[in-house]
């Protein structure tokens, strides 16, 4: 099991080499949790980076998820509290997904 939760603030040349290791690093059946924000979270200012570039998309996850499973995925608003700056609506991705 790997839990990724708001990992993304790596490059997008740094996240293709991050998902590619999280994938080699799973078992065979074993568990990706994904947890970050979509791009409509520029929108809310409630936290996250502030470039489209770090956001996940539908498009951008299947890519990177390419040959997995995917067993739930929820794109969602809700309310957070983690702390400064963490506050308020969010848009989030909730992604678990398993390698094959």
């Amino acid at each position: 099991l790997i839990a990724a939760i708001f990992i993304q603030f790596a490059t997008p040349n740094m996240r293709v080499d991050l998902f590619a290791h999280i994938r080699q690093s799973l078992k065979p059946g074993g568990y990706l949790i994904l947890q970050g924000y979509t791009p409509k979270q520029l929108e809310y200012k409630t936290g996250g980076p502030p470039s489209i570039d770090h956001l996940y998309t539908t498009e951008l996850i299947q890519d990177l998820l390419r040959g997995m499973e995917i067993c739930d995925w929820q794109e969602y608003e809700a309310e957070i509290h983690e702390g400064e700056g963490h506050r308020g609506i969010s848009a989030l991705m909730g992604v678990v997904a398993r390698k094959l």
